[in-house]
């Protein structure tokens, strides 16, 4: 992102790494909901805007992507896929229980809107993939796949450790 690139982020197991390794260097470039929802004006059009969004998150509010077709916004929807409500599993999960859900196609289902949609296979193809979405306008989902399993490591049992 430029420095000027405005990052909105919902609630996810996510945002807790953003938060800590995202820097920004102009004010109000990211958006953090803590648990309120982040909403985005319409900006001028040569500022670009990423919305990353977990899959259960985005699922919650997807209508909103005819909004934003019918409006003719110039917008990239990074979609975090892991088939679950990531910090509702992760909370679950330290209690043994499981929890999953199935997506549709995202590439498909932004299309149904009149946005387009990618997907990305790789962690090298993040950045080409987002870099392309931008330069084409218009509303861009992208999803990537993402595996938190590391955040019980991280995030349950290294902390209860510490805290022993």
């Amino acid at each position: 992102m430029p420095e000027d690139g405005v990052v909105c982020l919902d609630n996810g197991m996510y945002k807790i790494w953003f938060a800590r390794t995202y820097r920004t260097h102009v004010a109000n470039t990211l958006l953090l909901d803590n648990a309120l929802a982040t909403m985005a004006s319409i900006l001028p059009p040569r500022q670009r805007v990423l919305a990353v969004c977990g899959d259960g998150g985005f699922m919650m509010n997807s209508q909103e992507l005819e909004t934003a077709t019918r409006l003719g916004l110039n917008l990239v929807v990074l979609i975090l896929q892991d088939n679950a409500f990531g910090m509702i599993r992760w909370e679950r999960e330290t209690d043994d229980r499981r929890l999953s859900f199935g997506n549709p196609d995202f590439s498909r289902y932004a299309e149904a809107f009149g946005a387009k949609g990618s997907r990305v296979e790789t962690a090298d193809g993040l950045v080409p993939t987002l870099e392309v979405a931008f330069k084409a306008g218009g509303v861009q989902l992208v999803a990537v796949l993402v595996d938190y399993s590391e955040n019980i490591r991280v995030l349950t049992h290294e902390l209860r450790h510490r805290l022993l």
